[in-house]
């Protein structure tokens, strides 16, 4: 049985946009209003409103909101300018930045969490390295080393 929480959670208010799980979207979603999919998006997700992911929902793509909900998959990083809540169902695979996190038991998240993160849009091209700064949880690459410790390079090495 669901909780009087989770409905209120979940509620969009009247106007929002709500796209039905029969439908797939491959582009990207820039609203103004606060949003509801229950279907698949290939693209980057926008509002300045708050979004509901809901658990037939799934998302590739960055997701750019004042506040969020996730109970389905989300494949890309998320920033949320005021709360993120991440329910026990939900699969987040890339980086949650948001002021305030609410994260369920059972919730699964394969990235960082950072707090208090500007949103910065993603582009399709890396950036240029920046040896002088490293964000937490990214490995800058070694200087290349001689022929004959190529077998040391060759080794994998893990944060963990």
């Amino acid at each position: 049985m669901r909780s009087v929480r989770h409905f209120f959670r979940n509620i969009i208010v009247p106007g929002a946009f709500r796209i039905p799980k029969e439908v797939s979207v491959n582009g990207s979603i820039d609203a103004t209003i606060s949003g509801r999919i229950d279907g698949n998006v290939k693209g980057n997700v926008k509002t300045t409103g708050k979004l509901v992911v809901s658990e037939t929902a799934s998302i590739r793509g960055h997701i750019y909101a004042s506040d969020l909900v996730v109970h389905g998959k989300v494949y890309g990083d998320v920033y949320i300018s005021n709360k993120a809540h991440i329910s026990n169902q939900a699969f987040v695979k890339g980086d949650v930045n948001a002021i305030v996190l609410e994260l369920e038991e059972g919730a699964v998240v394969e990235g960082a969490i950072r707090k208090n993160v500007q949103p910065v849009p993603k582009t399709e091209t890396p950036p240029v390295a920046d040896h002088h700064h490293q964000v937490v949880g990214e490995a800058i690459p070694a200087p290349a080393a001689p022929a004959a410790n190529q077998e040391e390079e060759e080794q994998t090495t893990s944060w963990f």
